[in-house]
């Protein structure tokens, strides 16, 4: 187990032939073989995760979609949809990161990490009163629980339980529904920061366990099982997700962090730090986020780690993982413009030694959608 913010949340699980303890250590320990289990797990079969820690706000009432408009770089989601946003600061750096549902007009659900709960709360709460804006903002972290479900039978074991239909044409990526799973409500998003396809299921908190155990039960036949939160680490950064707190946060703009996508500088509103933003993007960025792999022995990176090039510190690591895939160690780190191109050669300093490190492409591993999206390119292609 770990903690979040006071909240308990597994970070492995063993299994009953393995050792059950935790041993703390600066290189790969007892856990890393069991991670390496529940990212097959996800990847090749049907994991749950307990995402109760999340930051969860409900926003309503007639000025919503201003305040929203005002506080967020991205454009505001569809009715029954759901997209990553960022709140900026007035100097247009990252200040936080949410997702935003707007689960019927003008009321959405938000979420942020377990860390940034009370932290992005009084920012939305300042704006609103600053601007005389008309809504009601409730904070209902301690009311519901979340279950992730993710990987490629995550579909076919929600089905079983819910007479909505689940199927991509219909449920599509990033779409929102209020349904059934068994008896129990909850509010289905399509979404999983493992990348893989997946859905985030909100409910009651009473209804947690009720809620897990049918799922278990459901997936037996796939082979269901679950996971922690190191996994989703490695399968976060296999995707190039970035994380707040690590990859962005108030002391990176979001272009240096590489979230253009999420930043939509020619909406109508004036959104917090979208002056500075323009500023920044005419002058020309230093730095930049880029993704790594290391050729190392038994340690990986775990963020804050200094990257050095011809004898100098030139960046830092953010967050780092051991990927699964290409069984090799894998970060993002902040190196400056001119070194950071895919194919530069670097070293990362991980426990006082010198590793060579190599600037990849990123994503190493496309995620679901994406690979939909290919696969069903090529098939209208070759008809």
């Amino acid at each position: 187990m770990g903690f979040h913010a006071g909240w308990e949340q597994p970070h492995w699980f063993y299994k009953p032939d393995q050792d059950t303890h935790y041993r703390p250590s600066f290189r790969r320990t007892n856990w890393f073989e069991p991670v390496g289990s529940e990212y097959k797990q996800v990847m090749q079969r049907v994991g749950v995760i307990d995402l109760s820690p999340f930051g969860k706000f409900n926003i309503k009432g007639q000025d919503s979609i201003r305040l929203l408009d005002h506080l967020f770089a991205n454009v505001i989601p569809k009715v029954g949809f759901t997209n990553i946003s960022h709140m900026l600061t007035p100097k247009g750096r990252v200040y936080a990161e949410l997702t935003v549902s707007h689960q019927f007009p003008g009321e959405f659900l938000l979420i942020t990490g377990s860390g940034s709960e009370l932290h992005d709360l009084r920012w939305i709460e300042e704006e609103a009163v600053k601007g005389g804006y008309n809504v009601e903002i409730k904070n209902i972290t301690d009311e519901l629980g979340v279950l992730g479900v993710a990987g490629p039978h995550a579909r076919k074991v929600l089905q079983k339980l819910t007479s909505e239909d689940l199927s991509h044409d219909v449920f599509k990526f990033l779409q929102t529904k209020t349904l059934k799973i068994s008896h129990i409500p909850v509010t289905a998003t399509r979404i999983s920061y493992t990348g893989e396809l997946g859905w985030e299921l909100y409910h009651r908190r009473e209804d947690s366990a009720a809620l897990y155990n049918v799922i278990m039960n459901a997936g037996q036949e796939e082979g269901i099982d679950n996971f922690g939160t190191y996994a989703m680490n490695a399968l976060r950064l296999e995707k190039a997700f970035r994380a707040w707190g690590s990859e962005m946060n108030c002391d990176t703009n979001p272009l240096e962090a590489g979230l253009e996508n999420f930043v939509k500088l020619n909406k109508p509103a004036d959104f917090i730090g979208k002056q500075a933003l323009k500023q920044i993007k005419a002058k020309g960025l230093k730095r930049r986020l880029v993704c790594l792999t290391l050729a190392t022995d038994d340690a990986d990176p775990e963020g804050n780690e200094s990257v050095w090039h011809d004898g100098k510190v030139v960046g830092n690591t953010t967050s780092g993982s051991y990927s699964y895939s290409i069984q090799k160690s894998l970060a993002f780190a902040y190196v400056p413009v001119e070194l950071s191109k895919v194919g530069q050669q670097v070293e990362v300093e991980l426990l006082g030694k010198h590793y060579p490190a190599i600037i990849i492409q990123e994503p190493l591993v496309l995620t679901e959608p994406t690979r939909n999206r290919l696969q069903n390119k090529g098939g209208k292609e070759k008809n």
